[in-house]
């Protein structure tokens, strides 16, 4: 595995994570709060299908994060450092543990996606949170 694989394995879904949820308010907000006065609907008839594609779209990066996480992972598992490696080898251990990292944080922020998909479809963007 090479390193842009395991950065991505890290920070894949986080990222997409990131975007939807930046991008999903930002665009919420201005549809449904468009001069600091609640309207009942979104002024943009593209707003909620926009938003779901948005959620699928991050929820596909975020899979893909977390399938290139377990691969590195799988890959590096079995590596082992020598006994007594030089300063220059030993990559083995830090290549393991930034791939279990990156799993675990790409499962993480799979979750993330997950809850955030479901809030965009169940929640109305112009719902009041009182």
């Amino acid at each position: 595995m090479g390193p842009l694989m395991i950065v991505f394995g890290m920070l894949g879904a986080a990222a997409a994570w990131v975007m939807q949820t930046e991008t999903g308010q930002t665009l919420a907000a201005q549809g449904c709060y468009p001069h600091r006065a609640a309207l009942p609907a979104p002024q943009w008839s593209w707003l909620m299908p926009v938003l779901q594609a948005m959620s699928v779209m991050a929820l596909l990066v975020g899979v893909a994060g977390v399938w290139v996480a377990w691969r590195s992972w799988r890959v590096t598992r079995d590596a082992r450092p020598d006994p007594a490696p030089a300063i220059s080898e030993t990559t083995a251990g830090r290549t393991r543990f930034l791939a279990m990292a990156g799993l675990l944080l790409s499962l993480l922020f799979a979750v993330g996606l997950v809850a955030t998909g479901l809030a965009v479809v169940l929640v109305s963007p112009c719902s009041a949170w009182r």
